[in-house]
């Protein structure tokens, strides 16, 4: 569709001066208002007007148009807004005329104003029903019986009425009868209930550590009261998780592929957030409800309180099982102390050996465990712990195996840094902090080094060989295996699982290996026997000298010439 300008011929009065200039500022308003309906008010300020004509040569310009506009009364007008005058026309040429805007079709009207409710016409009045005519036999029924009944009652009342006159005929002939008084009524005794005097229990001689384990124990038995760690709670209060939950719970477990905190599983899974009132009612939910389900396993501590699932990766090194590293340790249960004082101790040093390098763990020891939480639940079986490197500025997730009766305790999951920073006979510190789960590991950094050490070459089938290793880390010289002082190795496959059960076949495998041959026998010191026992199997100062001094076969015994230093005779070992 085309669309024209409108032109309307307009017919200006006044005098010429008049009309040429209301003919301009005719076409000035309509370029003004070139795209308003022909009808709408087009306003222009008197002052800009006469700012424009006087850029176009015009003197005197707002004293000419107010009588051009007075002229012209039916084209244009003047209005009052805010103090100033506007001058207003339409594009028609005729002055603005106020239309009313409260039309039938107005659609703010129409579409925005509900119409009204409509009036509920009056109830009817209803009209009562009329009982039937026949019911009124009833009555007359009614009436019959009574009278039928009448009789009865009117002897009943004359018998009373006679007898009530010849009793009083009697009291006045006869002598007066004294009235018989009326037996009280029988009440029965109260019941009497006799609670027994509860005697309390003086505790002022008994210790507060004695007397918290008699108190926990007796809430323990409880079945009302919930229980996990140290924390307490009265089982109703204890919020429950459907079938659902704890499904999500597994299967996000699994997905992350490790063991989860208790504040993680809240927070991810149950979308509870951290700090709400009931953030911290939710994580013991998580830590008491999971404790009883087959399905998860408690791996935390008091402040890191880790859960598990089936079918997780383990942590640490897949060259052993965790049962038969556990039966390499199992010495150190006749080493350990019988009442050990967890966490009573700042920090440990240890010096690493070639098996606990290549496998990425530390023993569970008598240190370890002065140094280490206890477990937070009966039968828990490990722990999982967090430990920081700041030097390389790396958290490892570790996991601490506790001691059985027949398997010893270990540490997994320091591969990684081993292998990053470390050499065999590295000396690292272990430190413990304000959280039971959270640890710092440190080493001695030096200036950088080079040397032929020892490594296990699993290329194709397994072998000691030496190559060349740079290493800045403080180091043991007594337990670093350079080729220098275990040149025997090189080339020598690990000993059969067989032979390596048994502490007295690895000490004698390692005499051939690394001992100076004399005359049939080996010999060799203390020290270099007990860094190449430990490149086999685990075994610490204490097990290597029993071995040496209590072998009843006579296959070790001490060099008396040598400081230090043990022979052994091949072919006397069992």
């Amino acid at each position: 569709m085309l669309s024209h300008p409108l032109e309307l011929d307009v017919q200006f009065a006044g005098s010429d001066e008049d009309r040429d200039l209301a003919a301009k500022l005719l076409g000035l308003m309509r370029a003004r208002g070139r795209f308003m309906s022909a009808n709408a008010p087009i306003r222009l300020s008197l002052e800009t007007i006469a700012e424009y004509f006087e850029g176009t040569g015009v003197t005197g310009a707002e004293t000419r148009l107010r009588a051009a506009v007075a002229a012209n009364a039916p084209i244009f007008a003047i209005e009052e807004i805010d103090g100033q005058s506007v001058v207003v026309t339409t594009r028609r040429g005729i002055r603005a005329v106020e239309v009313d805007g409260q039309g039938r079709h107005d659609f703010a009207q129409r579409l925005m104003t509900p119409q009204p409710k409509p009036e509920r016409p009056p109830v009817p009045v209803r009209e009562r029903p009329r009982i039937d005519e026949r019911w009124s036999t009833l009555q007359v029924t009614l009436d019959y019986l009574e009278e039928e009944a009448a009789p009865a009652d009117t002897v009943v009342e004359t018998e009373v009425v006679e007898a009530t006159l010849e009793v009083e005929m009697a009291a006045v002939d006869e002598q007066a009868v004294e009235p018989v008084a009326a037996e009280a009524p029988v009440i029965p005794p109260a019941r009497t209930i006799t609670i027994p005097v509860v005697t309390p229990t003086d505790v002022t001689g008994i210790d507060d550590l004695e007397l918290a384990a008699a108190i926990r124990q007796r809430l323990a038995a409880d079945p009302r009261v919930a229980n996990f760690g140290e924390q307490w709670l009265m089982e109703d209060r204890v919020p429950r998780f459907s079938r659902g939950d704890l499904r999500r719970l597994r299967e996000y477990l699994q997905e992350q592929e490790q063991p989860l905190a208790d504040d993680v599983l809240a927070q991810d899974v149950l979308g509870v957030r951290a700090g709400s009132a009931e953030f911290e009612l939710t994580r013991f939910a998580i830590d008491y409800r999971l404790s009883r389900e087959k399905e998860f396993e408690f791996v935390g501590t008091t402040n890191q309180r880790f859960w598990s699932t089936n079918g997780l990766p383990p942590i640490g090194t897949t060259r052993r099982k965790p049962n038969e590293l556990g039966t390499d340790y199992r010495f150190l249960l006749d080493e350990m102390t019988e009442g050990p004082a967890y966490r009573s101790v700042e920090s440990v040093d240890h010096v690493l050996t070639f098996f606990e390098y290549i496998h990425g763990l530390l023993p569970y020891d008598s240190q370890m465990q002065r140094l280490l939480p206890a477990p937070l639940q009966p039968n828990q079986r490990g722990a999982v712990l967090t430990f920081e490197t700041p030097q390389s500025y790396t958290t490892y997730l570790v996991e601490l195996r506790y001691p059985t009766p027949n398997r010893g305790g270990f540490i997994l999951g320091l591969d990684d840094f081993y292998t990053e920073n470390l050499v065999p006979g590295a000396i690292i510190s272990i430190s413990r902090t304000e959280n039971d789960g959270h640890y710092r590991v440190e080493y001695l950094a030096e200036s950088g080094q080079n040397g032929r050490l020892l490594e296990l070459d699993e290329r194709r089938a397994q072998r000691y060989v030496f190559r060349p290793t740079t290493f800045a880390c403080g180091v043991e010289p007594r337990m670093l295996l350079t080729e220098d002082r275990m040149s025997g190795l090189n080339g020598e496959k690990p000993l059969d699982e067989k032979v390596r059960r048994r502490p007295e076949s690895v000490v004698a495998a390692t005499f051939e290996r690394i001992g100076q041959h004399r005359g049939g026998n080996y010999s060799a010191d203390f020290d270099t026997l007990l860094a190449g026992v430990n490149v086999e199997r685990p075994m610490t100062e204490t097990l290597l000298r029993s071995t040496l001094e209590n072998d009843d076969t006579g296959a070790f015994s001490r060099d008396p010439e040598g400081q230090d230093v043990y022979t052994y005779v091949p072919g006397t070992t069992p």
